[in-house]
């Protein structure tokens, strides 16, 4: 162990290295600063006329959204947050799904989500288990909705998928040459007649691509969240998903925070299978470059492609499940389903597993690949 922990250090120190990892990782260090603040940034127009600051209005309506918290939003609540920024959202979501001459009140805003919900199913294509199984979970849902301020989750939900797919690509500029950057120094050769050059490396080389990805993205992770406590808050931990414009569409019985934990675990495994993918690419390729092109594709096409094949459920279901889309907060709890005889699951449920899966087939013939090259 104390011959790996050397050389996992000589490759974290090969990384860092190079100048195309600083300025990658810097590059997405900026955006991920930039991506906290930037919703305080600069002042508020409405007619032309400057009402205020963003930093003033995002503090003004974080205090009245923490006025509310531990009341639920019921008939009495509801006329008083009606013209609030998130519920006038919300209620503009069942309009677009009801009809916009429906008037939604505290009365019949429940009953109105639940006609979005089915009308939503239908858009869907959902078979008749997966609404079964959607309107079981919403049971599980306790009504009125807990309220309070959840200004700061939703702002992390927003730029997750951002900083998921930017962080992605400037750790495939940096293991592009993990491979790929020994065949081009001709150091191949030596490296496979050294004393662990066929086996050891090599498991350092996995072990730095597994640790770097996870400690980057929980970097990213701890960065966005204490610049937006700071500005947004984050009390609202407890609430249900249901109160925010990301959840709204979910029957997942589960709060604000757990599903933050649900998307930054599928964030931190679809981020290894990238680095995995990328490490793959790089032993086959033998170019740094070739291997930054293909990831490019790899890490960037599955956004706009969800768009085109959402009418195709097997398709969507195979792009949603790569690893730049399971970066996007609502991609792990998407309303289709994998069935299992009588069971269903959520792509946070399945997809991980199928992942550390592919992560150990990747690893396999890699080594393979590495272990077996023959110098000429």
């Amino acid at each position: 162990m104390r011959e790996i922990g050397i050389l996992i250090g000589y490759e974290y120190k090969k990384i860092l290295q190079r100048r195309s990892s600083w300025i990658s990782l810097g590059v997405v260090l900026i955006l991920v600063i930039f991506g906290g603040i930037a919703g305080v940034i600069g002042d508020y127009y409405m007619d032309g006329k400057r009402i205020g600051s963003n930093y003033d209005l995002v503090r003004q309506e974080r205090k009245e959204l923490e006025s509310l918290t531990g009341r639920r939003l019921d008939e009495k609540l509801f006329p008083e947050v009606q013209e609030e920024l998130n519920v006038s959202v919300l209620c503009m979501m069942i309009q677009r799904e009801i009809g916009s001459r429906v008037k939604i009140d505290g009365e019949n805003f429940y009953k109105c989500r639940e006609k979005m919900l089915a009308s939503n199913y239908q858009r869907e294509k959902l078979s008749a288990g997966e609404i079964e199984f959607h309107k079981k979970e919403e049971k599980k849902i306790e009504t009125p909705y807990l309220y309070g301020n959840m200004m700061g989750f939703e702002r992390y939900f927003s730029i997750q998928s951002v900083n998921g797919i930017c962080l992605s690509f400037a750790l495939a500029i940096c293991f592009a040459p993990m491979f790929a950057g020994e065949y081009a120094s001709r150091m191949d050769a030596f490296v496979l007649t050294t004393r662990f050059g066929k086996n050891k490396l090599i498991a350092a080389k996995f072990l730095t691509g597994l640790s770097f990805a996870v400690f980057s993205e929980l970097l990213v992770l701890g960065i966005s969240l204490l610049e937006i406590g700071i500005f947004y808050g984050l009390s609202g931990w407890n609430l249900p998903i249901q109160v925010s414009t990301t959840g709204f569409y979910f029957s997942l019985p589960i709060n604000l925070l757990e599903m933050l934990g649900i998307t930054a675990g599928c964030s931190i495994m679809a981020l290894c299978m990238t680095v995995f993918f990328v490490m793959f690419c790089s032993v086959k390729i033998k170019s740094s470059f070739g291997v930054i092109i293909l990831n490019f594709i790899f890490i960037f096409l599955p956004e706009p492609l969800l768009l085109m094949v959402a009418e195709k459920r097997w398709l969507f279901m195979l792009v949603n499940s790569m690893p730049a889309s399971m970066m996007e907060a609502r991609a792990p709890m998407a309303d289709q389903l994998f069935t299992m005889g009588n069971r269903h699951f959520y792509f946070y449920q399945l997809i991980p597993v199928v992942y550390l899966f592919l992560m150990a087939g990747l690893a396999w013939r890699t080594y393979r690949s590495f272990h077996d090259r023959v110098i000429v």
